[in-house]
């Protein structure tokens, strides 16, 4: 993990879940195939019960600095260099 300086904010780069380092391993994997993953693919990869499940794990990993979500595309994810 990267290491903060002090003036950064600490939510940027905090520890991941298990489960979302899974997560931002399957949509690197994916990228690197061609194309992120939907919100729907995720979902149905990890066996979620809906695309909202899948969604609050890319919307942590935006919160935590490692993805950047483009709005109102259905495959709008990016991944950020560490």
């Amino acid at each position: 993990m990267r290491k903060l300086a002090d003036d950064e904010d600490d939510d940027l780069y905090t520890d991941l879940t298990e489960q979302q380092e899974r997560i931002l391993d399957y949509i690197e994997d994916r990228i690197a195939g061609g194309l992120p993953p939907t919100r729907a693919e995720i979902a149905k990869h990890f066996g979620f019960r809906s695309d909202n499940a899948a969604e609050g794990h890319v919307k942590a990993l935006a919160r935590k600095g490692r993805l950047v979500l483009v709005r109102m595309i259905s495959r709008g994810i990016k991944l950020v260099p560490l």
